[in-house]
C-alpha cells in the first residue's frame, strides 16, 4: 500500500508485542465483540517492515477519466521506485514517444536535483499513506459482519462510520470524518485486504476555505500478498469531485490495478533504467509479433 509502508517506532513494537495475544485466533475471537483490537493490530502491521527487505518489478495499468489506460513497467530500488510508460491503450509507444520516456527517465540519472526531488516526493507520498492508515483504529467505529473462507485462510468482514469521539489532528485526515463502507482484514495474516470506502457527506478542509470535497464521493483500496509475507496494494480506485480554494474544481477519478509481480535484487537507479528500457523492448517486440 499501502505498499508496505515503513513505519515503526518502539512504542508500536511494545504494542504489538503487548496485542498479538490477546486471542486473536481462537474458539472465541475477541475481535467479534472488539474489532477495533483487530484493525488496531491490522494497521501496525502494514506500517511495519519485514527483516528483509524485498524488491520486486511488476505491471501498472492505469485508467484516467479520459478513459486512457497507461501501462507502465514498475521497478523498486532501495532509493526509490521507477516507472516507465510502455504502451498507451495497447498499444506500444511511438518513437517520439518512446523519445520521451528515455529523455524523461535519462534526467534522473543526469540531474542529481531531479533525483532527489523525486525520492522526497514519494518519501512524502508515503508518509501521508502511513498517517492515514495509522488513523484508521480511532477516527472510525467497527461493527463484524461476517468471516470469508479464502484459500489462505480468512477474511473478516466489517463496517465501518466515523466515531463521532475522534477528533482529526490536521486537514487530510478530515477527509475520514464523511466516510464509511467496509473493510476487510486477512487472518491469520492480520493484514487489510479491502477498504472500500464512500463519501455519504460533504467534508470541508480548513472550513471550507482550504477546499470541499462533495459528497458521493468513493475510495477502494485492494491488497494482496504477492510473495511470501510480502502484500502489496493490487487495486485502487478514486473518484472525488469537490473545490479547492473555493474556486478552483477538484475531479479526481481513477483506477489503477498492478500484477505479474517478480522478485528482483536491489539495484541502482542506472541499472532499473536498463532493466526498465529493455522491458520496454521486449513489450514492443512482443506486441509486433516478435519482429
Amino acid at each position: 500500500m499501502i505498499s508496505g509502508y515503513p513505519l515503526r517506532s518502539l512504542a508500536i513494537s511494545a504494542f504489538c508485542t503487548l496485542i498479538l495475544p490477546l486471542g486473536l485466533v481462537g474458539q472465541e475471537p475477541n475481535w467479534k465483540k472488539d474489532p477495533r483490537q483487530l484493525v488496531r493490530v491490522a494497521a501496525v502491521n502494514e506500517n511495519k517492515t519485514s527483516a528483509k527487505k524485498m524488491y520486486f518489478m511488476y505491471r501498472d495499468v492505469k485508467l484516467d477519466k479520459n478513459g486512457e489506460r497507461e501501462t507502465r513497467e514498475m521497478v523498486q530500488t532501495p532509493q526509490l521506485s521507477l516507472a516507465r510508460i510502455i504502451a498507451i491503450n495497447g498499444h506500444p509507444l511511438s518513437p517520439d514517444q518512446k523519445a520521451k520516456e528515455d529523455a524523461r527517465l535519462n534526467r534522473l540519472v543526469s540531474n542529481p536535483d531531479e533525483l532527489s526531488k523525486k525520492v522526497r516526493a514519494q518519501k512524502q507520498d508515503d508518509q501521508r499513506a502511513r498517517k492515514m492508515v495509522q488513523a484508521i483504529p480511532d477516527a472510525f467505529t467497527f461493527t463484524y459482519v461476517e468471516t470469508e473462507k479464502t484459500d489462505n485462510g480468512e477474511l473478516v468482514v466489517l463496517k465501518f462510520s466515523p466515531d463521532p469521539n475522534w477528533d482529526p489532528p490536521d486537514r487530510e485526515l478530515q477527509v475520514f470524518t464523511g466516510m464509511q463502507g467496509t473493510l476487510k482484514i486477512a487472518v491469520p495474516q492480520n493484514r487489510i485486504a479491502l477498504m472500500d470506502a464512500k463519501l455519504f457527506k460533504g467534508v470541508d478542509f480548513g472550513w471550507g476555505i482550504f477546499g470541499h470535497l462533495n459528497p458521493g464521493g468513493s475510495f477502494l483500496i485492494q491488497q494482496q500478498e504477492v510473495a511470501p509475507g510480502y502484500w502489496d496494494t493490487t487495486h485502487m480506485q478514486l473518484h472525488f469531485t469537490g473545490k479547492i480554494l473555493l474556486v478552483k474544481s477538484l475531479d479526481i477519478q481513477e483506477d489503477e490495478q498492478t500484477s505479474d509481480y517478480q522478485p528482483i535484487e536491489g539495484m541502482s537507479v542506472a541499472q532499473a533504467l536498463d532493466k526498465l528500457r529493455n522491458s520496454s523492448d521486449e513489450y514492443a517486440k512482443t506486441a509486433n509479433g516478435g519482429n
